[in-house]
């Protein structure tokens, strides 16, 4: 018996080969049906007609035009337009195995489970850089294994995860002052939807059975890029509030180049929080001034 489900993937710039590789993933997935929406920040009429080649019986392939406003704001998109109670998103350089969905789907009819994340592998294109043995730095090119189990989970990684609207009406959406937006590498929204479904009382779970291959392309390969990705986390964790804390045990790795990754992380999260703060007094003065008014 066939899942019905919406998988949405959005590109900002990325090229069509890239996304190509992951329709074609698509194209294969097994014991599903729906439809397959790819949101296309960098619109192209004759990549569009292309787009629809990727259909089969099952699934239906469309590709509608979404202003660059961000990732966050795509995703809000593809919620809003989805036909389906199951909504699954994968980024346009993952590569799904073919019971991806099924798998991810399976997991969010469960009674109780709002947010279901997949197991992500990397695949290196080129020689991985020293820094990437740091399991904090790892974080930040979309790995995530916990092996082949389902578990309950804290948290979910955007290269390959569901919801089930239905779930949480009020809370399945991404906050558009997080995610990647602009070119520049910000992130959290996943980590912020996730807080606010085990708020609620609801679970987010990780399901080892549901397998994406992370593409990490050559240019992401270089210190640079992971030092600066680490700047944007802890903006990101400064914007959602509360206090960084690691998302694995500490390993030899991160005690090691802790030196070097640390302040990267601390500049962009103390940067974030004076800025949060200074709205926040700005806030309070315009209200006492409001207020003096009255």
């Amino acid at each position: 018996m066939s899942e019905t489900v919406t998988i949405t993937l959005t590109r900002y710039r990325e090229p069509d080969w890239l996304v190509r590789e992951t329709l074609a993933s698509l194209a294969a997935q097994e014991a599903v049906a729906g439809e397959v929406i790819f949101l296309d920040q960098n619109w192209s009429e004759s990549f569009a007609k292309e787009v629809a080649d990727f259909s089969t019986e099952q699934l239906c392939v469309r590709a509608e035009p979404c202003e660059e406003k961000g990732l966050s704001h795509a995703r809000n998109l593809g919620l809003d337009i989805s036909k389906t109670d199951i909504v699954l998103f994968i980024d346009p350089d993952a590569i799904a195995s073919p019971k991806w969905a099924a798998k991810l789907a399976q997991a969010l009819n469960r009674e109780g489970v709002a947010v279901a994340g997949s197991r992500i592998l990397p695949e290196w294109k080129g020689r991985r850089p020293l820094v990437t043995r740091s399991r904090v730095v790892l974080d930040q090119y979309s790995v995530l294994d916990w092996g082949e189990g389902t578990i309950d989970a804290p948290r979910v990684v955007g290269a390959g995860f569901g919801v089930c609207k239905s779930a949480a009406p009020t809370e399945i959406y991404f906050d558009e002052a997080l995610g990647r937006r602009d070119g520049k590498l910000f992130g959290g929204e996943e980590s912020d939807l996730c807080e606010r479904i085990r708020a609620k009382g609801l679970n987010v779970i990780y399901c080892g059975g549901a397998i994406v291959y992370h593409q990490i392309l050559p240019e992401r390969l270089s210190w640079r890029w992971a030092l600066q990705r680490l700047y944007f986390a802890g903006l990101g964790r400064a914007q959602r509030g509360g206090t960084p804390s690691p998302a694995h045990r500490p390993g030899f790795w991160d005690f090691a180049l802790l030196p070097v990754i640390l302040p990267f992380y601390l500049a962009g999260y103390l940067r974030a929080r004076l800025f949060c703060q200074k709205r926040a007094r700005t806030s309070r003065r315009h209200e006492r001034e409001a207020f003096a008014r009255q």
